[in-house]
Parts: C-alpha cells; sequence; structure tokens
C-alpha cells in the first residue's frame, strides 16, 4: 500500500490580510503556528511517514518542519510544491487587484496566464511531474510506503486532479482549510480517497 497524507499549510500573515499568496512569501501567524503543533501531536499519534516533503514558501516550510520535529524526521524541500505562480497578483490586496488586474469577461480560461505567472495547465503540469516521479521511485522500492506531502491550496487541487486522472479542464476543486489533511491511498492499484479537508485536530485550539 502506498499512502499520501496531503496537508495545507497553517494559516498565513496573507490570509488574515485579504492579500493574494500564491509566491509572495508570507510566514504563518501565531494562531498558524499553534493550528501546525496541533496538527503535528495529531500525526505523531497516527502515523510514521518514510518522508515528509515540503513546498519550501515559509508558510509550508514551518508547517512542515514542526511537523518533521515532532516526528524527529528532516523535510526534503522541492520546488514542484510551490503554490499557483500569481504574477503581479502576488501580495496584492484582493480588492487593489481587482482594480489593477482585473480578470477577463467570463475569467481566465484553464490555458491563460496571470501577467508574469502560470496557467492552470502548468500548474496542473507540475502536480503531474511530482506525483508521477514520487510514485515511481516508490514503485523502484520496497511498494510500501507513507508520505507526508505539505503544500498549498491550489497545488494541492490539482494533486488531486493528478491522482484521479481528471480532465486537465475539468472544473473540480478541493476545499482545504488551515494544516487540512487528505489522505490518499493506492492499494493494488486501486486509488482511493480515504478522507478529505480534516481537520480533527483543531478542536482544541485555544483560538477558533
Amino acid at each position: 500500500m502506498i499512502e499520501l497524507v496531503v496537508i495545507r499549510h497553517g494559516q498565513s500573515l496573507a490570509d488574515i490580510e485579504g492579500r493574494h499568496e500564491g509566491r509572495a512569501d508570507f510566514p504563518l501567524t501565531d494562531l498558524g503556528r499553534e493550528q501546525a503543533g496541533k496538527l503535528a501531536k495529531w500525526l505523531k499519534e497516527r502515523y510514521t511517514f518514510d518522508m515528509i516533503i515540503a513546498s519550501p514558501l515559509k508558510r509550508a516550510k514551518e508547517t512542515a518542519e514542526i511537523i518533521a520535529s515532532n516526528m524527529n524526521q528532516e523535510v526534503i524541500f522541492n520546488e514542484n510544491l510551490i503554490e499557483w505562480n500569481n504574477g503581479v497578483l502576488a501580495g496584492l490586496l484582493r480588492e487593489e487587484a481587482k482594480q489593477k488586474y482585473p480578470e477577463p469577461e467570463g475569467g481566465r480560461k484553464y490555458f491563460q496566464a496571470v501577467e508574469k505567472g502560470e496557467s492552470m495547465i502548468d500548474l496542473r503540469s507540475r502536480a503531474e511531474y511530482f506525483l508521477a516521479s514520487l510514485l515511481h521511485s516508490i514503485d523502484d522500492g520496497d511498494h510500501k510506503a507513507t508520505i507526508c506531502i505539505v503544500s498549498h491550496g491550489g497545488l494541492i487541487t490539482m494533486l488531486y486532479r493528478s491522482f484521479l486522472n481528471l480532465p486537465v479542464d475539468t472544473n473540480i476543486w478541493l476545499a482545504s482549510g488551515d494544516t487540512a489533511v487528505h489522505t490518499w491511498r493506492i492499494i493494488d492499484g486501486k486509488k482511493i480517497v480515504f478522507f478529505s479537508n480534516m481537520q480533527e485536530h483543531l478542536k482544541q485550539l485555544s483560538i477558533e
């Protein structure tokens, strides 16, 4: 069995400031660190990871390092797990972005990139490459692995689409809250979504 435990980072500064994030490199908030700490304890009680792989952007990096510290492991950083490159929108307040760079009528098509950014096809391609190369590396080994992946909402949606072989132009999105956990399994060639957007570990937070 191959088990992928896919995690979105905790709350970031951009989340509470109402900014477009993407490649803008904002850190976690104090609440985000608390969320990651709760998640790390929850994971330690349930999993032993063969690898912890994460995006190198601060919000994902810090979340992954908190998990890894609790489990006495190292983090492997992978550029393909970085969030969608939203080009000129990165770091802008959402209202400011609407005024400066309004979306075309009817919205952007999946093949259209934001100025100085990447299209949804580009993002999907990165997700496909990451997932295919990861699964290939496991297939070359002992065929049993539990992998922790820490990334971002947009990239996680693309990993989900890639995992299920959904069409490139599908309009299916995956909800991912702060430190949300998605667990996907491959058993005898069958792909199973075990659970999605799980935030059970946040029930005991001192701040909601």
